[in-house]
């Protein structure tokens, strides 16, 4: 007589439960995956706190906003406007900026454009080279004739006028830091320029 193989078939599950807890673990999985996937683990800042965290003198409620060699060559060919012309973590440009984040506030201007044009500079850039030409009368020239722009420098331009290209401390001795030349003569002296142009460039 032949014997009679019994085969056992193994399943997946012991039981329901174990098989519900196993579809509920695959679900968060899934769920888990698109989140990460959706994630952006580097946001982007608003402007003002982008600014601040790169200049920790300039309060958090600042009123500057990030632009490229494009639109700060609209303003230096006449659109209204008011350009900060910086470089990344400069003490020059952190105690400049605050003292012109200041008096923007205090006088009613809401916004002032940021320009880093130091790669741009470095790399010949066509639209910063344009800038340079726009501002000719304005820039500095070196021992070879060849003009630039240097940090930290303030453009503020209305009614196709500008009012103030501001490269007081472009330049500066290396014997002095920021904090030594900004003192409070020097801060007031400062703002009280800037009130005057501020305001004239909110009435026109």
């Amino acid at each position: 007589m032949e014997k009679k193989i019994e085969v056992k078939h193994e399943t997946l599950f012991k039981n329901k439960l174990q098989m519900v807890i196993y579809f509920i673990l695959f679900a968060i999985l899934i769920v888990a995956f698109i989140y990460i996937g959706m994630y952006d683990f580097n946001p982007e800042l608003p402007d003002n706190e982008r600014f601040a965290a790169e200049f920790n003198l300039v309060s958090e409620d600042n009123v500057y906003e990030y632009i490229n060699a494009s639109r700060a060559l609209m303003v230096a060919s006449g659109a209204k406007g008011i350009v900060l012309f910086g470089s990344s973590y400069s003490n020059w440009v952190n105690y400049y900026a605050s003292i012109v984040n200041d008096v923007a506030k205090e006088v009613g201007v809401d916004k002032i454009y940021y320009y880093n044009f130091i790669k741009n500079r470095e790399d010949n850039n066509g639209t910063y080279e344009a800038i340079v030409e726009r501002l000719s009368n304005y820039v500095t020239y070196n021992d070879y004739g060849v003009a630039d722009i240097y940090a930290p420098s303030l453009l503020v331009v209305s009614g196709d006028e500008v009012l103030l290209f501001d490269t007081e401390t472009s330049f500066r001795s290396s014997n002095i830091v920021p904090s030594e030349y900004w003192n409070t003569l020097n801060i007031e002296n400062k703002k009280s320029e800037l009130r005057e142009i501020f305001k004239v460039y909110l009435e026109s």
